[in-house]
């Protein structure tokens, strides 16, 4: 996220991010976390990007909705976001294999920042209008209220 928030959001432009990092736990956790986090300060939109193979059910969804937290599922795993971005096939693959697959390919796990490099703004533009998750993120990021 910082690495997209670097890319996308421009000092200046009046769009501030603030980027938590819940380190994972299950999507339940994860939506617990930013409505926690969103206690301590007023944000005008919290979001989360979640991987869907843990918690993402019913009562996610709805104490999601309650929130108002605008969630960006990553199916089932952000790796398997990150893999398709470089279109290496996905489909019927499990998280662990997607994980295994991420890591043979980028010599590394999603969360270490030597992975930053393979991830250009020219590849994610691209992959934006492929993926629907980039495409919100981005929409998130590039947000521009005026006030009046």
């Amino acid at each position: 996220m910082l690495h997209l928030k670097g890319l996308y959001v421009q000092r200046g432009s009046g769009v501030v991010v603030t980027i938590k990092n819940a380190r994972g736990k299950g999507a339940a956790h994860v939506v617990d976390f930013a409505f926690r986090q969103s206690r301590n300060a007023a944000y005008d939109m919290k979001a989360t990007l979640l991987d869907t193979d843990s918690d993402w059910n019913d009562k996610t969804r709805a104490a999601a909705r309650k929130a108002k937290i605008h969630v960006m599922p990553c199916q089932p795993c952000l790796e398997a976001v990150l893999l398709t971005v470089h279109r290496a096939p996905v489909e019927g693959r499990t998280t662990a294999q997607l994980k295994q697959a991420f890591s043979a390919r980028f010599g590394s796990a999603a969360s270490d920042t030597s992975i930053l490099r393979h991830f250009s703004r020219d590849v994610v533009d691209e992959a934006r209008s492929r993926i629907t998750v980039l495409s919100e993120l981005f929409n998130l990021l590039t947000r521009v209220e005026i006030e009046t």
